[in-house]
């Protein structure tokens, strides 16, 4: 009887344990499930800012370089213009010149 019942006992513990070990197991691979799509999730998110960050940066190198753009053909104005201005004054200089001889 005594032996009966550490049978009994035995058997139910180690039922008990067999279950427990399956339930730790599949909160084990649901867990690493859980870990692997929070990690692909702060991928995706990640991308998302780094494309955001790239996509403002563009815009802003974009109107960066229009300016430039703009400064650069107001220059090359300004440049003309003053070709001009200092091919009037060697005329001036060169009429003076043979008036003065």
């Amino acid at each position: 009887m005594k032996i009966d019942i550490l049978k009994l006992v035995g058997v139910v513990f180690g039922a008990t344990g067999f279950w427990k070990a399956l339930e730790i197991l599949f909160q084990y691979k649901i867990q690493k499930q859980y870990k692997k799509a929070e990690i692909r999730n702060l991928n995706v998110q990640a991308n998302d800012i780094i494309l955001e960050n790239w996509v403002q940066w563009s815009e802003k190198m974009e109107k960066r370089i229009e300016k430039l753009e703009n400064e650069n053909e107001q220059m090359n104005l300004t440049i003309i213009k003053q070709k001009e201005r200092i091919n009037e004054l060697e005329e001036e200089i060169y009429q003076y010149k043979n008036q003065n001889k």
